[in-house]
């Protein structure tokens, strides 16, 4: 990718491998996550979005390799999403397949695969499968007391801001699937003694999504379009919303992981019938950015030839219940002592581009230069 779609690095760019380094050497919670490299952890979805940040960030941290085991049959994932290290050890098989005859018993599952938006779902029947599959999941961590935490979705919060403890209900076949999921969990930890931990992740964008195509965030799309000169679609509702009005509670994806990998170091208390409230966390910024407001921030990372190129459209109308808003409050994660520290859109921005224009070969490097710091302190 030419570096001439890019603007030249602003002087508080001009460090951004430095400073991203930085931040991940003295992470504040360096010392609680590495307490949990003792244990063997096992990422169902690992080379996808999310997964691949996870297992990049364990990567980084030090954590030894076999520790760390991963399962995802790559119909989502690509397997370049992750260091290139830990590429061969890719367990291929489907979800279940792998719980019905694991390579070995992790101490800790973090499961953020399946199907992971509401394209992804046609009918009951996939509900039905998918639930199917997570009824395996489960009996194994009970079986084998194995610790799990798991990706649930902000798209179930129907309220701003969303809080933990507000009644959420489905509008989508994703979404129920997804609540059935939770709710699962929480009867299994509430009568066979479960660890369990539910995440409801807000919009996510990272270095690591190219793959998802029109599936991907909004902000990397936007970034994505531009850089490829092709039209954007922005959307509006007659009588509704504008384009562009929307707004996403955004986070960015290394964030993320560095909140699940928090919230593994903490103590769980068991819940209550009367009192779940541990085991539910949205992971969010409480920040919600307008699409317009993305738009612009795209727009000063690219040169006057690369500027994104935005086309106005309705919802179509095969979409059902588009979502408009999106709003987490994160202070309960907060409370646990969680200190974000990617919470800087436009830097953020700088370092997806920036890896993207050379074919993540940069990106890589600097993280295998952050790996080999790590051990070597």
């Amino acid at each position: 990718m030419p570096t001439d779609r890019f603007k030249l690095l602003e002087p508080q760019d001009q460090d951004l491998p430095q400073r991203y380094a930085q931040k991940i050497i003295q992470d504040p919670h360096l010392r609680a996550i590495q307490t949990l490299f003792d244990q063997k952890i096992c990422v169902m979805g690992g080379c996808g979005q999310v997964g691949s940040h996870l297992i990049t960030q364990l990567y980084e941290y030090g954590c030894p390799l076999d520790r760390i085991t991963i399962n995802d049959d790559l119909r989502l994932g690509k397997r370049h999403n992750l260091p290139e290290p830990l590429r061969p050890q890719v367990d291929t098989r489907s979800h279940q397949a792998y719980a019905l005859q694991p390579p070995e018993r992790p101490d800790i599952l973090i499961f953020v695969g399946g199907r992971s938006s509401v394209p992804h779902f046609h009918s009951l029947t996939d509900v039905v499968e998918e639930l199917a599959l997570w009824q395996t999941i489960l009996e194994w961590c009970v079986t084998e007391k194995i610790r799990l935490i798991f990706a649930s979705t902000s798209s179930l919060c129907k309220q701003r801001p969303s809080l933990e403890d507000q009644p959420v209900w489905p509008g989508s076949l994703y979404e129920l699937a997804k609540l059935m999921m939770e709710n699962m969990a929480i009867q299994q930890a509430l009568d066979q003694d479960l660890e369990v931990q539910i995440c409801r992740f807000f919009s996510v964008y990272g270095v690591t999504e190219r793959h998802k195509g029109n599936f991907g965030n909004l902000y990397t799309q936007i970034l994505w379009h531009a850089l490829e000169q092709e039209p954007f679609e922005l959307w509006g509702q007659p009588g509704l919303f504008v384009p562009g009005e929307q707004t996403r509670d955004t986070i960015f994806a290394a964030e993320v992981c560095r909140a699940l990998l928090h919230l593994l170091t903490l103590p769980l208390a068991p819940p209550r019938l009367e009192d779940i409230s541990g085991l539910i966390y949205n992971i969010g910024q409480g920040q919600p950015v307008p699409i317009r407001e993305m738009i612009e921030q795209v727009k000063s990372l690219l040169s006057a030839a690369y500027q994104p190129i935005i086309v106005e459209a309705d919802v179509p109308a095969s979409i059902k219940n588009y979502v408009v808003h999106t709003w987490g409050d994160p202070h309960k994660l907060l409370e646990t002592g969680f200190q974000p520290i990617f919470t800087n859109h436009r830097q953020n921005l700088t370092l997806i581009a920036y890896a993207l224009q050379d074919q993540m070969s940069w990106y890589w490097s600097m993280v295998e230069a952050i790996r080999q710091d790590m051990i070597s302190t």
